[in-house]
């Protein structure tokens, strides 16, 4: 999938930019979330029973059917075959998917992706969703299977479940599919790859607006992991957005800051997500401009996402990398690399402290001043910040509240419908 519109090139291929990223969630995970979507992708071929745009959302369904697993217990019980297992990922997939995806509608095939038979009294399902529901938990427990046992025995496996865990007609439509397109096959040669990439190029074009929504819905599974880090990448997003219009920058440009900003520290998904104190916080920030870390985010992005936006990024390591160091820059910055590494010093200090302006802290500008004067830096930008400080703080911590509530919200409701979904497995 990729962002464009009918005056510019393509910035983003949003389906590469997932598939990479979830190579460094979990070693196990490896490729699941594609082999499903993979699966889907070829099944749909083979049937009219949907329109063409129901077969894009079912393929980005089952690409993020997973996108809720942000805890190594979730994981682990992904891959158990224990259909006892409360799914706690499908709950917090569904808050996802329903609060930023551009498929809010289609949340509660995520809640029930993995009980595909149950009920839960406050998120009601129809018998469509639920059809769709049925169809994701299939090619999920087939490549499930298939990475534990091998193909030998799927067939076997498949007849037991037949007519009580899956839907009889779903199975044969599933064989006829493999029988015509040797599925497992191009997934254990890893051809099935370039025939994922080719569909999403040619069959796909989303809006902005789509991307974007796409773009914050994985973010937020990285970074709602835990309260520290639950505004880190959205401070960042709302200051480089508030310094760029103060600065007047051309819309192109603004595009660019905002994507790089986004994408900047996306190699994190790699990072462990317990954090219990500042302590932890203060480490993990440090893990995240480590070289290994920004070494996952170019791998990433690199042949995902247009060359100006991996430049800014890169630009904007370096920039970071100077002033941890007090290092004079032997390079002049593009304003939008400066622009997103200076969101990202300030993003720093502001996730950690709740209440921050002008008059309140006022060590903030004099240390980005320190910083700007001991690496021999042009100062331009710095003093739009300064001259605007109080306003872009402001516009950005009302911004930034706005999400911290809807975070909030998020987990009150994952603890209830959690104890719904126990409550249920302890029933039935």
């Amino acid at each position: 999938m990729e962002v464009c519109n009918m005056n510019s090139p393509p910035l983003i291929n949003i389906v590469d930019v997932i598939c990479q990223s979830f190579h460094h969630l979990d070693p196990r995970l490896i490729n699941h979330g594609e082999r499903v979507a993979y699966i889907l992708m070829k099944m749909m071929e083979e049937t009219n029973r949907y329109t063409q745009q129901e077969k894009h959302d079912i393929f980005m369904l089952g690409l993020l059917h997973d996108i809720g697993a942000y805890k190594e217990k979730e994981i682990d019980s992904m891959l158990s075959f224990d259909l006892n297992d409360s799914m706690e990922h499908s709950v917090f997939g569904y808050l996802l998917f329903k609060t930023f995806s551009p498929l809010p509608e289609y949340a509660d095939t995520i809640l029930y992706h993995h009980h595909c038979n149950a009920q839960y009294y406050p998120v009601p399902i129809s018998n469509y969703h639920r059809d769709i529901s049925k169809l994701i938990y299939l090619a999920d427990r087939i490549d499930i299977f298939c990475m534990l046992n091998g193909e030998e025995n799927l067939d076997s496996f498949l007849e037991k479940c037949s007519g009580t865990v899956f839907l009889a007609s779903d199975i044969r439509w599933f064989q006829q599919t493999e029988r015509k397109h040797q599925l497992l096959r191009h997934i254990h040669t890893l051809e099935y790859q370039k025939e994922l990439s080719d569909y999403t190029r040619e069959h796909f074009t989303l809006t902005e607006a789509q991307i974007h929504n796409y773009l914050m819905t994985f973010i937020f599974s990285v970074d709602f992991r835990n309260d520290y880090t639950a505004l880190h990448t959205n401070y960042a997003v709302q200051l480089s957005e508030n310094l760029s219009q103060n600065l007047r920058m051309p819309a192109n440009s603004r595009k660019t800051i905002q994507l790089a900003t986004l994408l900047h520290n996306i190699g994190k998904i790699s990072l462990p997500a317990k954090l219990n104190n500042t302590a932890d916080y203060n480490q993990y920030l440090t893990q995240l401009y480590r070289t290994s870390t920004q070494d996952i985010t170019r791998d990433i992005l690199s042949g995902s996402v247009e060359s100006q936006i991996l430049n800014t990024i890169n630009e904007s390591f370096l920039l970071l990398e100077c002033w941890a160091n007090d290092r004079p820059l032997d390079f002049t910055p593009v304003p939008a690399a400066e622009i997103v590494a200076l969101s990202y010093l300030m993003s720093n200090s502001l996730t950690s402290e709740r209440n921050v302006s002008l008059y309140q802290h006022p060590k903030l500008l004099k240390y980005l001043q320190m910083k700007y004067k001991s690496c021999q830096m042009n100062d331009m930008i710095l003093r739009v910040l300064e001259k605007s400080f109080d306003q872009i703080i402001e516009k950005t911590q009302n911004a930034c509240a706005s999400i911290y509530n809807i975070y909030h919200r998020m987990m009150d409701e994952d603890h209830s419908l959690n104890m719904i979904l126990l409550h249920y497995n302890n029933k039935y």
